[in-house]
């Protein structure tokens, strides 16, 4: 019995080094080769021609700035319960294409919202570089808090929603939203504001 219990254990060592390879090699590709022709010129677009991949994955960004004031706040700072607080979570997009359907869920923890207050703006230029410096998070910020579409706080369609103390925007996280794209080379920004408990 304890002769096969280790062949068991053994196999199974074996197959899974075996698919750690597989997914090993899979995931460290060599640079791809390109296959095709352009416009049917056979001759633009050799067989043998190489080309890279370049790819970005978007990232979610959320700041905080004083709803008094609209000065950025920084992690560690002191504030007195009540404070108000605006929020703006963004996707710089720098991308050549839309991304379809974005879905957005925010739990405020220890905040609570505003009625009313939610703003999408997806017309803001791209940021310089994949992370928006924090003069291109003000612009984005002030953007969206003055030109941004307002947005019910009800599931009806508008792309976004708060309902107990959860802010969700696109139909993906909330059937009846209503869908929601980051334009290709804009960032997509949301501001709302919210209280602290």
């Amino acid at each position: 019995m304890k002769r096969q219990i280790a062949k068991i254990m053994q196999r199974i060592a074996a197959l899974m080094l075996g698919v750690f390879l597989m997914l090993s090699s899979v995931a460290q590709a060599a640079t791809n080769t390109a296959v095709g022709n352009i416009a049917g010129d056979g001759l633009l677009l050799d067989d043998s021609n190489i080309f890279e991949l370049i790819a970005s994955t978007p990232t979610l960004v959320k700041a905080a700035f004083l709803t008094s004031t609209n000065l950025a706040l920084n992690d560690g700072d002191t504030l007195p319960k009540g404070t108000s607080i605006d929020f703006l979570i963004y996707i710089n997009n720098e991308t050549d294409i839309d991304l379809v359907d974005v879905g957005i869920i925010d739990a405020l923890a220890g905040f609570t919202y505003v009625g009313s207050s939610l703003h999408v703006l997806n017309t803001t230029a791209e940021c310089g570089a994949t992370l928006c410096d924090a003069a291109e998070e003000l612009n984005i910020y002030n953007l969206a808090r003055v030109a941004g579409a307002a947005r019910s706080d009800g599931v009806d369609g508008d792309g976004a929603s708060e309902s107990g103390g959860t802010i969700e925007v696109g139909d993906n996280t909330t059937a009846g939203n209503g869908t929601q794209n980051a334009l290709a080379n804009f960032v997509l920004a949301l501001v709302f504001t919210a209280t602290l408990n």
